[in-house]
């Protein structure tokens, strides 16, 4: 088994090999990413913006980001220098969420944040140091979106 020092000498060698950290990537995503699927989803958004003269006012990209409450792998794999994103499959269902969605236009205006917390009972104190006009929810352990919002 190589060491810690045959690793040190293969990265000198190797300046365009880096050690990193793996991003999560489940199996569906990877698979649902290819050059034919993505190629469509272009065509059709030029068709759409063409058809419904959508401005870059109205073109809003929403992320959403899940944020795992139990603790992350410390692994870490070799992969080529510069490459933006490393991955690996991981399970979809481990641990519980706090999730954040954000809201920007083409065109550089966005929305406030919104926080969905995987709780019974929203409490304000968690928008504390969250964005001027971001907003709180919570949904139970069901799943089922409980009437309670916070607006910071």
């Amino acid at each position: 088994m190589a060491g810690a020092d045959w690793l040190k000498g293969f990265l000198k060698r190797h300046p365009d090999i880096t050690y990193r950290k793996p991003e999560a990537t489940s199996a569906t995503r990877a698979m649902g990413f290819n050059r034919v699927a993505v190629g469509n989803f272009f065509n059709l958004l030029e068709a759409a913006i063409d058809e419904y003269k959508i401005t870059p006012q109205c073109t809003y990209n929403v992320d959403e980001t899940g944020v795992s409450t139990v603790s992350k792998s410390h692994s870490k794999i070799l992969a080529l220098t510069g490459k933006r994103q490393v991955g690996t499959l991981t399970s979809a269902k481990r641990g519980k969420l706090m999730t954040t969605i954000v809201f920007f236009s083409a065109a550089g205006n966005y929305m406030p944040s919104m926080f969905i917390f995987l709780r019974k009972q929203m409490k304000p104190e968690l928008m504390d140091g969250a964005p001027v006009g971001s907003w709180g929810n919570v949904m139970n352990l069901d799943g089922y979106k409980v009437i309670c919002s916070y607006c910071g």
